[in-house]
């Protein structure tokens, strides 16, 4: 995938048996960006929040357009080098045309959308999205918004902020 906001592959390698495959090196993670703004305790200034949101938004539209989703959004797969985000870790990723079921353990617990705490194994990109939303408010806040300590409380995390859900058809 090409696109700016998406960690660039600049080689691969096959030694032996393994498959090696080479990035583009930036300097951090948006964790680690947080957690030294935390350190120094001020607040992340609210210009530089809505561009890392609006640069994941960018990148998570291009993968999704280009038929994959991610699945594994959090701040440590957010790269960031003189004020551009990068995407990377694609481990999970999947098609979106590929068929389900997809496994139900799937990204860091605090990120997971509640379709996925619930087991459910037929999920597509709008995981990625509701991931995104976590993030955006982990940035706000600087301490993750579903901050769960198991499938069970996490799911109760979530409730307790959006409410029950509802059934639709």
């Amino acid at each position: 995938m090409n696109h700016k906001n998406i960690i660039k592959l600049k080689e691969v390698l096959k030694v032996g048996d393994e498959l090696n495959l080479v990035f583009e090196y930036l300097e951090q993670n948006l964790f680690q960006l947080y957690e030294d703004i935390k350190d120094n305790r001020q607040n992340m200034d609210e210009n530089t929040i809505k561009s890392i949101i609006y640069q994941t938004t960018c990148g998570l539209a291009y993968m999704h357009k280009h038929g994959f989703f991610h699945r594994d959004l959090k701040p440590e797969n957010l790269l960031i080098q003189r004020g551009i985000i990068k995407i990377c870790d694609f481990g999970l990723a999947r098609e979106i045309r590929s068929r389900p079921p997809y496994t139900d353990y799937v990204s860091t617990r605090w990120y997971r959308a509640p379709e996925i705490l619930l087991k459910s194994t037929n999920y597509n990109s709008p995981v990625d999205i509701f991931a995104l939303g976590c993030l955006m408010a982990e940035l706000y806040n600087l301490a993750p918004l579903f901050s769960g300590q198991s499938e069970v409380d996490q799911i109760y995390k979530i409730c307790s902020i959006l409410g029950t859900p509802t059934i639709t058809n």
